[in-house]
């Protein structure tokens, strides 16, 4: 990392470390949520944002991290591991998905992912002996960790993730899911192994969201399939991206930080247009804001320097 990117990162822990000493509840709840979706966003940017393969159904591993968290602490697993087997649980699901999904390029990828996350709501409401069905699952607050904990997780999940994706983004890894992103088929010309990067990328991807599922479902202490395997949640992640800028390092924590916010201020007042002002927003990135507000900055910057 640069020193800069550092000293960006060492800011923004010591105020969230700080946090919980001086904001009432709601506001360390909201705060968890932004680093959710810092989290998630991290994620899916390491697969679209730096190969270029756009999922709209990330969520689906979310989802089994929630459900396999809840399961483990109802089974009387400490709640860090659960979290663990959360990770390694999607991880491992992951892979397979990823040996048949990646061969996929362009909308047909995307089409693949999202009707994953529809088929693991499905099984989800099915499969009532395991996951209570429609009823969901409701976690005994004796059970779960208090706010705190799941806050100080949430945050090392974040730290996590904005560190892995500065490695990658400065390592020969992560210059290879570059090349694969501009031109895939030059990037096998130079002997660059394609499938194994794109797979490499996925599974690993997938490790968050499947921690953070297990971390949500202990902090709101009830799950159901239209909570965890939300198409929303997907459209989230995707915006945050977009918004931030796709393939950088603060991206993700810029636009996490933004749209929470705005969210955060129109929920009540806009509940039925959310998703469709989600909708809309996506749109307008890519039609005029392709690179994200880092992109704009240093367009600017490189304009006016």
């Amino acid at each position: 990392m640069r020193y800069s990117d550092l000293g960006i990162g060492a800011l923004l822990l010591f105020f969230s470390l700080l946090a919980p000493g001086f904001l009432n509840n709601y506001q360390l709840s909201f705060l968890l949520q932004v680093l959710m979706m810092v989290t998630l966003a991290q994620s899916w940017n390491l697969i679209s944002g730096m190969t270029g393969y756009i999922s709209f159904g990330h969520g689906v591993f979310f989802g089994v991290g929630a459900y396999t968290g809840a399961l483990l602490l109802m089974g009387g697993a400490f709640w860090w591991v659960a979290i663990l087997s959360a990770a390694l649980l999607a991880a491992a699901l992951a892979l397979p998905l990823g040996l048949l999904t990646l061969r996929l390029r362009g909308p047909y990828f995307a089409i693949a992912m999202l009707g994953l996350n529809e088929v693991g709501r499905i099984l989800a409401n099915l499969w009532v002996d395991l996951t209570g069905g429609g009823d969901g699952i409701a976690l005994s607050p004796l059970l779960s960790p208090v706010l705190a904990t799941n806050y100080f997780s949430m945050l090392a999940l974040a730290v996590l993730a904005t560190l892995g994706m500065g490695w990658i983004l400065r390592s020969r890894f992560g210059l290879e899911l570059r090349a694969i992103r501009e031109d895939e088929e030059a990037a096998e010309m130079l002997g660059i192994d394609t499938i194994r990067n794109k797979l490499i990328a996925f599974t690993a991807s997938a490790l968050l969201p499947g921690a953070a599922g297990a971390i949500y479902a202990f902090y709101t202490s009830f799950i159901d399939p239209s909570s965890v395997f939300l198409p929303a949640l997907n459209v989230q992640m995707i915006v945050v991206v977009l918004l931030g800028g796709r393939g950088t390092l603060w991206g993700p924590v810029l636009g996490a930080v933004l749209l929470m916010s705005v969210q955060e201020l129109t929920w009540a007042e806009f509940p039925a247009l959310h998703l469709a002002l989600l909708g809309l927003l996506m749109i307008l990135l890519v039609l005029y804001l392709p690179d994200g507000l880092l992109g704009a900055w240093k367009r600017i910057g490189s304009r006016y320097g």
